[in-house]
């Protein structure tokens, strides 16, 4: 428990300890799927004395009270795979993966739809995952995206500048921050920082056009590089380095202190 010893809210110890966001954390509690000394809390606002905690589960997983050590990993999550911790549904989660390789109480940046692929950064500061997920931080993501017909030149490069302008789809405004074509065979290049549900996909469906494929290949600073699909590798002291920087930079006025200063 921290070392201050004062109360702290029962969403936030979540966040802290299990490596998930603040959003998340509240919804876990809501849900009953959070307890603290052997019983069911659904108040996420709970004030907890340190003194009193002698337990924490989540899911019946329990959650160690001390500050975990910080790590973070590259995952490249594979076509078919959905972005969650359990579904009823559907057995093949990436969920499902990080406990296979004992990774309990953390979470991803970087959600991608089932038939998506690329970059997730998996890690168990919850701090971390709310500066890397929340639109208010403006993260660029970069991605390749294959289409089931290319335009031509002119045409593509007038729905890139309509897409940098702002499209208004179904209540949202969904806006690329650049795109070009690239690679042989060729294929779209598009970098954003919001990321809101399929975006990419409704702003080309918004010219009639369908996403066959789309690849994450970066999150910040941090790329997806040769890491094959389906491979998980703890980032290296030079990747954190940049990542560190990279936050410091970009989001100074909510730094995670535990991830600066390790």
């Amino acid at each position: 428990m921290d070392a201050s010893g004062s109360d702290a809210k029962l969403f936030l110890l979540i966040q802290r300890h299990a490596g998930v966001s603040r959003r998340k954390a509240q919804e876990l509690v809501l849900a009953g799927e959070v307890a603290l000394n052997d019983t069911i809390v659904v108040d996420p606002f709970l004030r907890i004395n340190p003194g009193t905690a002698v337990s924490l589960s989540l899911r019946g997983h329990p959650i160690s009270l001390q500050s975990p050590e910080l790590r973070i990993y590259r995952y490249h999550k594979p076509k078919g795979m959905l972005c969650s911790h359990d579904d009823p549904h559907e057995g093949n989660t990436v969920g499902r993966i990080l406990r296979s390789e004992g990774l309990i109480g953390y979470s991803w940046a970087g959600r991608l739809d089932q038939d998506s692929e690329g970059l997730l950064l998996v890690t168990n500061d919850g701090t971390l995952l709310n500066h890397l997920s929340h639109p208010r931080y403006e993260v660029t993501k970069s991605y390749n995206v294959w289409l089931d017909r290319l335009p031509h030149r002119a045409e593509l490069d007038g729905m890139l500048r309509e897409m940098k302008q702002g499209i208004h789809d179904e209540g949202d405004l969904l806006r690329i921050l650049s795109g070009k074509m690239a690679g042989s065979p060729p294929h779209i290049f598009i970098q954003l920082t919001e990321g809101k549900k399929r975006e990419i996909k409704r702003l080309f469906a918004h010219f009639d056009l369908a996403v066959v494929r789309l690849l994450r290949l970066s999150i910040g600073p941090v790329e997806l590089g040769d890491l094959r699909p389906g491979s998980l590798e703890r980032m290296s002291v030079a990747q954190i380095k940049s990542l560190r920087q990279f936050i410091q930079e970009t989001l100074p006025s909510e730094p995670s202190e535990q991830f600066l200063q390790d």
